[in-house]
């Protein structure tokens, strides 16, 4: 049988990079026992990263049991290359950028109206601001990868409810003033490969975001679920209530209209007669005892349990993650959502809270910049 050595080259450079990327330090000879390839086919592959300096020797490990010479470690270049990501919702614009080894350079987070008339320059400057300044590398920005509140498909914007960017091609837009790799994603995608960066135990994940919406990514057998059209993990746009409250994917009594953090802050807000109190507020009179707050997080909890129920029955994910402050805030709200399951046949099903809370997407969006790069199937944080 023939085979095609330039493809199998590449195969299993990819496959040295994972190992090399996924451990703090590692040596020559563990790469081969991990990757089954001899040792001189590694030798000769590290030696080429190496050159092109994707990858660094660290120090000296300990020697085996068998005694011999110590082995020289390896680790990836971190200064090799910068990642970019953002987080773009309607109202706040936020973005991170790393190493190539995911660690944190900058974060920024901005209160500020996006729509499609300045999505491109306001990404575009602050692309262009941090490239006056930021360090030599061999590889610069490696990509820049962007968290959409909404369904992407195929690096397009399908629909986003909250604010109209589907009338732009963004990816494109942004590539032929940037001439950098650009990668849409759905923000709740996003946040399940950073929870999947963090987990190495569970090949199938749920990641459920609430913030003006209610999303979920899907991690089935390591792999992120996208369905038709990107439309998977809708879960705000299923239906709690038929003929409840009007939302703006055209259906009625969708979950996000009860679940949604926006929806539990007009809750409390109506309820209060008080149009200018915060989640904060909220927080703290549940914290306190207050009635109304009480009912209206407990309402929370119950409608939230009958869309974890939905999730499980439908997709089978070893354990579910819920990133949202209050959530995160008042802890015991896990416990109430528990309360529901355990009447129902997925009480063995764990659901916790996000590991990675409020910069989840970002993470994720690094973790996707970092993936495709380095051509590798997973990124492990904090490894």
């Amino acid at each position: 049988m023939l085979r095609n050595f330039s493809s199998m080259r590449e195969q299993n450079t990819h496959a040295i990079l994972s190992q090399i990327i996924n451990h703090p330090e590692i040596s020559r000879a563990e790469i081969s026992k991990q990757t089954n390839l001899n040792k001189a086919s590694v030798s000769e592959i590290v030696r080429n990263l190496i050159d092109e300096q994707y990858v660094v020797e660290t120090g000296i490990g300990k020697s085996s049991t068998a005694g011999g010479r110590k082995p020289i470690l390896l680790k990836i270049n971190k200064k090799a290359g910068f990642s970019f990501s953002f987080d773009v919702r309607y109202d706040r614009l936020s973005y991170m950028v790393t190493y190539l080894n995911g660690e944190v350079l900058t974060f920024e987070s901005v209160d500020m109206n996006i729509d499609q008339s300045n999505i491109v320059s306001v990404v575009e400057n602050i692309i262009r601001n941090f490239q006056q300044s930021m360090e030599n590398s061999p590889f610069g920005i490696i990509g820049i990868a962007i968290a959409i509140h909404g369904v992407v498909s195929k690096n397009k914007i399908i629909f986003t409810p909250y604010y109209d960017l589907s009338q732009i091609d963004l990816a494109n837009e942004l590539e032929k003033r940037l001439h950098l790799p650009i990668y849409l994603e759905n923000e709740a995608n996003l946040t399940a490969l950073a929870e999947a960066s963090m987990d190495a135990t569970h090949k199938n994940l749920i990641s459920v975001s609430i913030h003006t919406g209610v999303g979920a990514g899907i991690i089935i057998e390591e792999k992120l679920y996208h369905g038709f059209e990107g439309r998977s993990g809708e879960i705000g746009h299923t239906t709690l209530y038929p003929d409840g409250i009007a939302c703006p994917c055209g259906n009625k009594g969708c979950l996000e209209q009860y679940c949604s953090q926006s929806s539990v802050l007009n809750a409390y807000r109506n309820a209060m007669e008080n149009e200018l109190l915060t989640v904060d507020n909220l927080i703290m009179d549940y914290k306190n005892g207050e009635n109304i707050a009480v009912k209206i997080i407990e309402d929370f909890a119950k409608n939230l349990s009958i869309g974890m129920t939905n999730l499980m029955g439908t997709y089978g994910p070893e354990i579910i993650y819920i990133n949202n402050k209050i959530i995160k805030d008042i802890p015991s709200i896990i416990v109430k959502i528990r309360e529901h399951l355990d009447q129902t046949m997925y009480k063995k099903i764990p659901v916790e809270i996000s590991q990675v809370a409020q910069q989840a997407s970002l993470y994720g969006a690094t973790a996707m910049n970092i993936q495709n790069f380095l051509g590798v199937k997973t990124f492990n944080f904090f490894n």
